[in-house]
């Protein structure tokens, strides 16, 4: 059957490459014209941690033909509902829609298609897409996947191999905690964004180490109010960002030194928000991702201050009003100062 990675760039179209790779049928279906037109001239190129090309048969939505089979969706979130209008009427019997996307998409896809057709993937691997027909690979990865419900499925373990091509994955009961988690760590790609250094510079950054901790930590205040099971991943421990003592303020900033150097050798060294805004000239997903972790504290009862002062600078970059710069996180250092004088964050 038919594999379907419907958005080709960065993301999808790495998994999709090492499928095609590996001698899997993969359709690649992309909004961009001019990507569409080169993967079917010139094949798709993958360069970076790994290098090869592969033919490639890849169409525009519009010209997408149903029933659909196991659809990658790797789309950015503000593209979800867009992407739906194409695929509910086409999907079949055994259409199942894996979410490869930043942002808590997999209920958006549930409610167009029923849960049982989705299955929640939690993407944590470096790529950049470089141009028509060509992506990068910036380094080892990670995706874990999961269904909604938390059931160990069978398909669990196809979908699993297929993933296996181009990165380590892994078969999850909780697969929410793992997105609640990445969408709380988006904070810390944000500050990276405005701050215009790479993930080494920024979070191995000792003076500003504390407002990035707090940063995490107003979220990670809004995902234990929700009941939320936050989940660890590489360098990453969301509840380790909410220090109470001067012990625990160590080991948060140990978790920050233990990201910047995992990164140092990376070829990928800054995030996909700030290579929206430097590179692609493009808004970014904030709204789907720190802006959404906002809202749900919102509606708990969970202040977020600082987060959303980095997110109306955030904005402010999106609009051009202002410039990317170590002032921006001067601005937010001071402003954690003022709002959590006693600490480094909330607790």
């Amino acid at each position: 059957m038919t594999i379907t990675i419907y958005g080709s760039g960065a993301i999808g179209g790495t998994v999709g490459a090492f499928m095609a790779n590996a001698g899997e049928d993969v359709l690649f279906v992309d909004k961009a014209v001019e990507h569409v037109d080169a993967m079917n001239a010139t094949g798709l190129r993958i360069s970076g941690s790994k290098s090869f090309e592969i033919p490639a048969r890849a169409v525009p939505p519009k010209d997408l033909k149903g029933p659909l089979g196991l659809v990658f969706l790797a789309v950015k979130s503000q593209d979800t509902e867009a992407a739906l209008d194409t695929i509910a009427p086409l999907a079949g019997r055994d259409t199942v829609v894996v979410s490869l996307q930043n942002g808590m998409n997999p209920p958006v896809i549930a409610k167009r298609l029923g849960k049982e057709r989705v299955v929640g993937a939690f993407v944590s691997f470096p790529a950049d897409w470089q141009g028509p027909g060509h992506i990068e690979k910036g380094g080892l990865g990670h995706i874990w996947i999961g269904e909604l419900d938390g059931r160990i499925t069978e398909r669990l373990s196809r979908i699993e191999k297929l993933l296996s091509h181009s990165v380590t994955p892994h078969i999850t009961d909780n697969i929410t905690g793992y997105l609640w988690s990445k969408q709380i760590d988006c904070s810390l790609l944000f500050a990276q964004t405005v701050g215009d250094q790479t993930f080494a510079d920024t979070f191995g950054n000792a003076r500003y180490q504390p407002f990035l901790t707090a940063l995490v930590g107003e979220g990670v205040g809004v995902a234990l109010a929700a009941g939320v099971r936050l989940e660890s991943f590489r360098y990453f421990e969301p509840l380790k960002m909410r220090p109470r003592t001067p012990a625990e303020e160590n080991e948060a900033r140990a978790v920050l030194n233990r990201f910047a150097d995992a990164t140092r050798n990376d070829i990928k060294v800054r995030s996909g928000p700030w290579r929206d805004l430097a590179v692609r000239k493009r808004p970014t997903e904030v709204d789907y991702m720190t802006g959404w972790v906002i809202g749900e504290g919102r509606r708990l009862g969970v202040a977020m201050p600082l987060n959303e002062a980095l997110v109306r600078q955030v904005k402010e970059l999106e609009q051009g009003t202002r410039e990317r710069g170590l002032h921006n996180l001067d601005e937010l250092a001071e402003l954690r100062t003022q709002l959590y004088p006693t600490s480094m964050g909330p607790h």
